[in-house]
This record gives structure tokens, sequence and C-alpha cells, in this order.
């Protein structure tokens, strides 16, 4: 009798731990099925709004991987002693960012479809992600006979061509925007130094007789701003890939254009001054916009609308403007009409860290530009406005964007220009070879030489 129940108990306690099994492989696949559809939906999500809906859509596996790039490239790059050396790290920072982004994307639609074939197809964990590897990559060594995960293998078979597929059709676009980008930028290391320095650019245009092509010169720039403002903040990875030489980069050369503006709404009076206007404010808003892009986190505490108008200066400092020789009010009622039309888009953690960092006075030391302006007065400028005029419309007009420029700047590690802001690394200023510098000595060279030839006799002997 006490046999027979023996045996009672232990059949009762292996019908037990079989219910219990089959409990336990029904909720682990079950989790597994419902696991995989979110990493497929997520990586999904982050594959449309990083590679084909063209707007600046944010993405938490995208931006995660790519500020994991930036963070490791710019630990590496402190490494370095010289800025030449950490250029030459930061140079592959943008590549890598493309590229680590597709084995991410790959990765995550494995997982995803392994997930799926353990909780639909009955075979085990191991087996489930050895057929999901061979039919996302198309090795075809593994497969099932069932109806589900004979279709999720076609899923699979699809899913990894058209991740690369979309990823080579993204690749000429983001070097197509690069070059309309950097050819413009080629072009001012010629015009504005490299690199380039906005006084600079001012003396090179005055010395080779190209004044009167300023506005057509400024115009010119407006488009290229515009076209970056579009293209950057479309896909952000374009602001990590840096030029083809440590001496040049983007956001130095629309910074060097907007001095360069801003110098000659200063102390000129008589010269054409609408298309530098525009620069400033094209030039301002790109800052803004990119500042806002890059520095401020995207958290769903930080998303508050702004309420309210947001001018970028205050109602005294307005005042200030419309008053002075180079502003009337026409400008300005423009350039607040188009700066509160660009902060609609904008947070309120946007609009108080762009007034926070707005001060009211200007880390450029007044000596520099009383230096600049020295140095434009010798190549022939024609500075119409001099002294503490000059400088407080320069204030007033570099203001508004020396922040954000100088927030890129020190976030992109871009070159050490003159008038580009410090480093989170002291780097010594790089300055451009000063064509009014040349020209000088070139003059007193040849002075010297004339002094030393003998003087010729009355009769020509």
């Amino acid at each position: 009798m006490s046999q027979r129940s023996g045996r009672g108990v232990h059949a009762t306690m292996c019908h037990v731990d079989a219910v219990d099994t089959l409990i336990l492989d029904l909720f682990s696949r079950s989790a597994a099925t419902i696991a995989g559809l979110a990493l497929f939906i997520i990586t999904t999500i982050s594959l449309m709004r990083t590679v084909v809906v063209p707007r600046a859509l944010s993405s938490v596996v995208s931006d995660a991987i790519a500020s994991s790039v930036i963070r490791v490239h710019r630990r590496i790059a402190r490494w370095r002693k010289t800025y030449e050396g950490r250029d030459a790290v930061l140079a592959w920072c943008g590549p890598m960012i493309i590229i680590v982004q597709l084995l991410s994307w790959l990765i995550l639609y494995f997982t995803a479809y392994g997930l799926w074939i353990y909780g639909l197809g009955g075979v085990d964990f191991g087996e489930a992600f050895r057929q999901s590897g061979s039919s996302l990559f198309t090795l075809g060594f593994a497969s099932s006979s069932g109806a589900e995960p004979t279709a999720l293998d076609f899923m699979a078979a699809a899913t990894g061509p058209i991740v690369i597929a979309l990823l080579i059709g993204f690749l000429p676009t983001i070097y197509s925007a690069y070059i309309q980008r950097e050819v413009d930028v080629s072009l001012m290391g010629v015009n504005g130094g490299e690199p380039t320095w906005g006084p600079e650019f001012l003396a090179r245009i005055t010395l080779n007789n190209q004044l009167a092509e300023m506005p057509k010169r400024f115009t010119e720039w407006n488009r290229w701003i515009g076209n970056v403002r579009l293209t950057h903040v479309t896909y952000p990875v374009l602001m990590q890939i840096r030029s083809s030489t440590p001496y040049r980069h983007w956001v130095v050369a629309a910074l060097a254009v907007m001095d360069a503006a801003a110098l000659h709404l200063s102390v000129t009076k008589k010269e054409p001054s609408p298309a530098s206007s525009q620069v400033i404010i094209q030039g301002t808003q790109t800052f803004e916009l990119l500042y806002a892009n890059m520095a401020v986190k995207k958290k769903l505490r930080k998303r508050i609308p702004f309420v309210g108008k947001y001018f970028g200066v205050s109602t005294p400092t307005k005042n200030e403007i419309q008053n002075l020789p180079s502003y009337h009010p026409g400008t300005v009622a423009v350039e607040m009409a188009a700066t509160a039309d660009s902060t609609r888009k904008f947070s309120a953690e946007v609009i108080n860290a762009i007034r926070k960092g707005e001060a009211p006075e200007l880390q450029l030391p007044r000596a520099e530009f009383d230096n600049a302006l020295a140095m434009l007065k010798e190549a022939g400028y024609p500075v119409e406005v001099e002294g503490d005029i000059a400088w407080a419309q320069f204030v007033l007009t570099r203001r508004r964007y020396e922040f954000t420029a100088y927030e890129l700047c020190r976030r992109l590690d871009a070159t050490p220009a003159p008038w580009t802001g410090p480093r989170d690394i002291p780097t010594p200023v790089i300055k451009p070879a000063s064509a009014v510098e040349i020209l000088r000595n070139e003059v007193n060279s040849q002075r010297i030489d004339e002094s030393k030839r003998p003087a010729e006799s009355p009769d020509g002997s």
C-alpha cells in the first residue's frame, strides 16, 4: 500500500513539474514575442526618422548611438597634445556614427527576429537566433518548416537588404550636402584666410579691389547659411563631419562671414548694407537652431513650449539699435519678425539657455576690435565710423550671435581661429597669414632696396 502511495506522490510531483515547465515556457515565449515586437517597432522608427523622413526628428536609438560615438572620440582626442592631433581623431567621428548606426540597426533587428522566432516558432533559444541571423543576412543555412517561422524568415530576409539599401542611398545624400558646404568653405580660404577670420576677409577683398562685389558675396553666403541650416538640422551627423584640413571648419567660416558683416555695418555708412543685415539675421537664426538641437537635451520634462515672443535682445537694446547710424527701424522690424517666427519651434529650455548665455558684454576684447579696425584702415577699407560709436554698433550686432557661435565652436572643437572663443582644452589661437602685413613688408623691402641704389649723376651716368 505504501509503495503504491509513493508512486502516486511521485507521479503527482512529475505532473506538477511538467505543468510548471509548460507555464514557464509559455510565459517566456510570450514575453519574447512581445519584446521582439517592441524592439522591431523601436528600431524601425529609429531607421525611418534618421534615414527616410526629411525632417529634424529625434530618435532615442540614433541619438544615443551618436552621443556615445562622439563621447568616445572626444575622450581619445583629449590625449593628443596639439589641435592638429585632436582634429585627426575627430575626423573619424562623423563617419563612425553612420557605420555604428547601421551595425546597431542590424543587431537590433537580429535580436527582434530572434525573439520572435523563439516566441512563435517552437524552437529553442539558441536555434531561434541562429535562424534569425541566417535569414536577416540572407545566408540560408538555417530554416524551419513551421508557418510562423517561415513567414518571419521571409520578413528577416527582406529587412536586411532594405536596411543596407537605405544606408547606401543615405550616404550620397550626406556627402552631397557635405561637398556643397565645403566648396564655399574651401573658397573662403583664399578670401578670408585659413583659418577664416572676418577682418581678414574684408582686408583681402579691399586689397584685391573687390569692394564693389561685397553685396554679391554676402548674398551668396546668405544662401550658403540657409543651406547649412536645412541640411545640418535634417541630418545632424553633418555637424560632426569635418573639413579635409584641420585649418578649415564650417562654423568658423560662418562666424567669419557674420563678423565681416557686423564690421561692415559698424564702420560704414555709404556702402550698401541690406545684404550684410541679412547675413546677421540668417546666421543668428542658424546658430540658435543648431545650438538648440545639439546642446539642449531632448527630455520630456524640458519640452514645455515657450509662450511669448523672443526677439533676442531687450527693449532698451532695440531702441539703441534703431538710433545707430547703420540701422533703421525697417531692418530691426524684419529681424524681430523673423526671430519671432523661428522661436515657435523652441522650447522654454532653449530660450532660457540662449537668454542666459547672451551676456551684456562681449567676450571679444575691445583691443582686438581696435587692432582689426587699424588693419582695415591700412588695407584701404572705407572706415567711416570709428572709436566708441563703431564699437557700440559692433557690440550690439555681435552680441546676438556670439554665445551660440562660441558654444558650437567649443562643442565641435572647431579650428581655434581668432574671434572664435575658448575651447574645452586650452588651445593657442591659429591666425591666418595677414595680407596687409605681407604688403607692408613688401613695400618696406622695396623702399630699402631703392635707398641702397646709387644715386644717378645729372648727366645720367
